[in-house]
């Protein structure tokens, strides 16, 4: 499993069954690249050396948390896990995973950042560690 993250900005390649969907993320994608200063450039780098956390800057932290608030995953600065839950389960690749994609949530939303850009980024890495690390 991917994080967060990765599946929001990678949706432009979801199914034609999602053509929606599709075209709906990257619409975010794009408006949350634009309102952060990030460019194609640093995300494919960052997805090219491995989504280390400690290569990530602050714009590609910020837009992890612009993509979470334009989806509704974060309200008013606060992370709503059920809302989290059911925009992974949107994605194809994901059915029939509930109960992990649920596991891993619950156990992520209480990280906490520096700040809300921060708190977002970290949520989303931890979701991407606990699927890795999970059994």
């Amino acid at each position: 499993m991917r994080t967060l993250y990765l599946f929001t900005v990678l949706a432009a390649f979801v199914t034609v069954l999602m053509c929606q969907l599709q075209a709906d993320m990257e619409k975010l994608h794009k408006l949350c690249m634009n309102e952060t200063n990030l460019t194609e450039a640093e995300i494919k780098q960052f997805f090219g050396n491995g989504m280390k956390a400690s290569d990530a800057k602050d714009n590609m932290k910020c837009h992890t948390k612009c993509l979470m608030e334009k989806q509704g995953i974060i309200k008013d600065g606060i992370y709503v896990p059920s809302v989290a839950i059911k925009q992974l389960m949107l994605f194809p690749a994901l059915k029939g995973h509930e109960t992990e994609v649920t596991q891993a949530v619950n156990n992520c939303k209480n990280e906490k950042g520096a700040n809300t850009c921060d708190t977002a980024f970290k949520i989303t890495m931890c979701i991407k560690e606990f699927k890795s690390h999970a059994p």
